[in-house]
Order: C-alpha cells, then structure tokens, then sequence
C-alpha cells in the first residue's frame, strides 16, 4: 500500500469545468430579425425553442453538445439538457443535464455523469455518478450516488489492473488535497498478495501527506489476511499503519499455518515485515507442524 492515486480521479470533474465547460457567452441586445430573413430567423428560435443536436463553437479543441441549450443572461446561467458530452480527446464528460453559473463560479451535473482525463503517456482516471458539483473559485465539490448504483472511481496505470473504489458520495477540496468518500465505501487495488481489499463508511485521504483514514468498520483483506477494526489509519510519509478501536482482529495463513489474534492495537510497517501487538493480546496459531509433532502422541 504505497500510493493511492484512485483518489484523484475527483481532478476530472475540475479540469472539465474549468476548461471544457467554458460555454460561449453572448453580449448585446437580442436581435429583432425580420421574418422575410428566414435564416436568422431559424437561429433566433433556435437559441429561444431549445432546437435539438445543438453543437457550440470549438473549446479548447472539443465540442460541447446536447439537445438543447438555453442562456439565462441576467442569471449568467447556461443549461444543457440531453445527452451533454465533451470531448477533446483527454477530457471526456458526459451527463443527462448540466447547468454551468458563473455568478456562483459553479457547475453542477446530474444524470449518468460520467468524467474522464487521458493524457497522453499518463494514468487514466475516471469517475461515475449520478449528481455532480464543483465550484472552480474554491476548488471544492462532491459526487453522489444514485439509488441503484454508488459513485465508482477508476485509476488505471499502463497495463497494470485498476484501482477502483465506490462509495456513496465523494467530497473532494483540490486546494488542500483532501478527498472524502463515505457511505458504504470499497477499494479494490491490486497488492503483491492478489487483489486487496478495503471498506469503512468513510475513508479521509490527504494526498499531499499520502495519509489515509478509514473509519468506521473499517477492514483490509487479501487472499493471506484480513484487518477487521474501528480505525484503520495508513500513513505512506511515515510508513506504518495502525488498526484501532473495537478489539482488532487479524487473521489469515502464513508460513507457521493459520492463526487470529486479537489485540487494543495492531501496528506495522506498510510492507508488513514487522507487526506490534499492544494490550491484551489474545490469539491462537495452527500450524501442521505443530500437530504432527511427536509430543502430541503422548496426549
């Protein structure tokens, strides 16, 4: 557990707003078109009526298009509706709806959200919700789940498997580094081990520390060993990891056999090569060596 860059994927919903969602902004009076001028006629309705498959003009090499776009001028509000998708070929955005409000330095999506960032020779990120909003001002925003499906963040490295978590939703301040997922969370990473495990209801990551948080029934597992506890805490800048609160308990199989201790605090190294056991430590081991020992034939 050396890097958790899944949690980053919330930049997305950043870079969108800040650069793909910058939607062309008209100046002046409305025009009063004569109807014998039948073609700027068809485009003043056409900004008024909501006219289906509109496309704006090129930004920042990509298109935002949906069925319909309405400005609100006095509210300095523009709406999508349908289908809104941008694409420049490293962001990707997509949503049912999409308001963007300049006075408030907000953008908000709702509806099968769907954000991704590709840059050319670097991680891939992605993130899935149903309700999205971030205010470029502050920096700060959240993604929310839906009733059938939980916001799930994608991080994927070359050819590497992805790291993928889920919660319910996801507060995020780009400003500080601090991400926040609660509700049911869950992050599949790949480990040395096998796939590796993590659940809490609330994970806290602060990435320029590498430090994370989970509370909350919060358990890590591979296919050798399980960490079942209140807390979980990771600290990457100082590398060690703590389980605390509710009795610990670690089980699993290693080399001596199979074993589940339990104790008021678990502490190691995050490569695991040394672990401490503080208060009341209780547990027992089985290992075949042990049971095919000769000793055990005199009892």
């Amino acid at each position: 557990m050396k890097h958790f860059p899944l949690f980053a994927g919330v930049l997305l919903l950043s870079a969108v707003c800040v650069s793909g969602c910058k939607t062309v902004h008209i100046e002046g009076p409305a025009l009063n078109v004569p109807p014998v001028k039948n073609r700027l006629n068809l485009a003043k309705n056409s900004l008024k009526d909501k006219t289906k498959n509109m496309q704006l003009p090129p930004v920042l090499g990509g298109l935002i298009a949906s069925d319909s776009w309405v400005i609100y001028k006095d509210k300095q509000q523009e709406e999508f509706k349908g289908h809104v998708s941008y694409d420049n070929g490293v962001y990707t955005f997509r949503a049912d709806y999409a308001l963007s409000e300049r006075a408030q330095n907000r953008f908000t999506a709702r509806g099968n959200v769907y954000v991704k960032q590709a840059e050319p020779g670097a991680p891939v990120y992605e993130a899935y919700a149903d309700y999205a909003r971030y205010n470029y001002q502050t920096q700060k925003g959240f993604l929310k789940a839906s009733k059938k499906n939980p916001v799930r963040l994608i991080y994927r490295e070359g050819k590497e498997p992805p790291v993928t978590a889920y919660a319910q939703e996801a507060g995020f301040d780009l400003d500080q580094g601090l991400f926040v997922l609660e509700g049911d969370v869950r992050v599949e990473r790949p480990a040395p081990e096998g796939m590796q495990t993590l659940k809490a209801q609330k994970a806290t990551f602060k990435q320029n520390q590498n430090h994370l948080t989970l509370s909350g029934g919060a358990e890590l597992s591979d296919s050798q060993r399980t960490l079942v506890a209140d807390t979980i805490i990771y600290d990457g800048e100082h590398n060690y990891s703590t389980a605390s609160g509710s009795r610990p308990l670690l089980s699993g199989t290693s080399e001596q056999g199979t074993f589940a201790i339990i104790a008021d605090k678990v502490q190691a190294d995050n490569e695991g090569r040394q672990i401490t056991l503080d208060g009341k430590v209780q547990g027992w081991v089985v290992s075949p060596q042990l049971n095919d020992a000769e000793i055990n034939d005199k009892f």
